[in-house]
């Protein structure tokens, strides 16, 4: 293979070093998506021969043939999915990348874990740690023209509601402030908390 042109601005980059040499080394696994109108045996073929060519292993447990047409499937966190047009045309579609159903449970399940070992914290630590969480999350998945993660932000907006109101709950007890004003209302307004559906990239 023929080497990018020095002054490529994505020559440094480790998927393009990949289609540089066979002799580009990996420092972590790579993941690819490989997407035609057809796909036939001969290409399959001439992939492994070339992955043999430089030592490296498809990992057949994770990889498989699907029909985005007529199925979704998981890349990076995100689901592909071909749906229909937006605006209720008739024939057309659209790609509809969204996080996957693994990632949402993934950020609930951190969000549960740091309200659970954190009962003692003043609301405003509450609302930067948790902005901590969920910030990054959103940013990864919001890619302007490419995905559409509206849905699931609404989904962590409703679980960050349900979540803190039981939180400031068992603190009740206590005579928490918070218990019965609104958890979430008041963490986002006054604390500034990010509220999903309203964060913009950032």
């Amino acid at each position: 293979m023929q080497r990018l042109d020095d002054r490529s601005r994505m020559s440094r980059d480790v998927h393009v070093r990949f289609c540089e040499s066979l002799r580009g080394q990996f420092p972590w696994a790579t993941r690819r998506v490989l997407m035609a109108k057809r796909i036939p045996q001969s290409v399959l073929d001439y992939l492994d021969k070339l992955l043999k060519r430089m030592k490296l292993k498809l990992n057949e447990d994770k990889s498989k043939i699907v029909n985005a047409l007529e199925e979704s499937f998981d890349f990076l966190g995100h689901t592909f999915r071909l749906d229909d047009d937006l605006l209720g045309r008739k024939n057309r579609k659209y790609w509809n990348v969204e996080p996957s159903s693994k990632s949402q449970k993934r950020v609930r399940e951190k969000i549960r874990e740091y309200l659970r070992y954190n009962g003692h914290k003043p609301p405003q630590d509450v609302a930067n740690d948790l902005n901590t969480i969920t910030r990054g999350w959103i940013n990864y998945f919001s890619t302007k023209g490419v995905t559409y993660p509206g849905k699931a932000k609404r989904n962590l907006r409703y679980y960050l509601s349900v979540k803190l109101t039981r939180y400031y709950k068992r603190k009740s007890q206590r005579k928490c402030k918070l218990y019965n004003q609104g958890a979430f209302a008041v963490l986002v307004s006054k604390y500034r908390l990010i509220d999903p559906t309203k964060y913009a990239l950032g």
